[in-house]
């Protein structure tokens, strides 16, 4: 069995066969197995992360485009972009400290 077609190589562009539901697709994402709930509190969780990764990563990036190529970014969408990207990190902050919390205080009333 062939996992790699030959007449699809084109370039640096591969496409392969997927064996498992754990191997990431062509867009990075994991598939789900079979009978997982798609929006289950977990998957809800690490969704709300990766948006803020998201946003970080725009942010540094507009930053450093303004700094490689001044003319093409304007200065007020990077501080934008960084207050949007700080204003998320310290939501999920803040809601990760009271998640620990109210674990803390539900295992100290045992």
């Amino acid at each position: 069995m062939s996992l790699i077609d030959v007449n699809n190589a084109v370039g640096h562009v591969v496409e392969m066969t997927k064996t498992n539901a754990a191997h990431l697709d062509s867009n990075g994402q994991k598939g789900l197995p079979v009978g997982e709930d798609r929006n289950g509190f977990g998957n809800l969780v690490a969704d709300a992360i990766g948006r803020v990764s998201d946003q970080q990563l725009n942010a540094d990036q507009l930053f450093e485009r303004m700094i490689t190529h001044p003319d093409e970014v304007e200065p007020h969408d990077v501080t934008i972009a960084m207050a949007r990207a700080e204003m998320s990190l310290n939501l999920t902050k803040a809601i990760v400290d009271r998640a620990v919390k109210a674990y803390n205080d539900i295992t100290a009333m045992r």
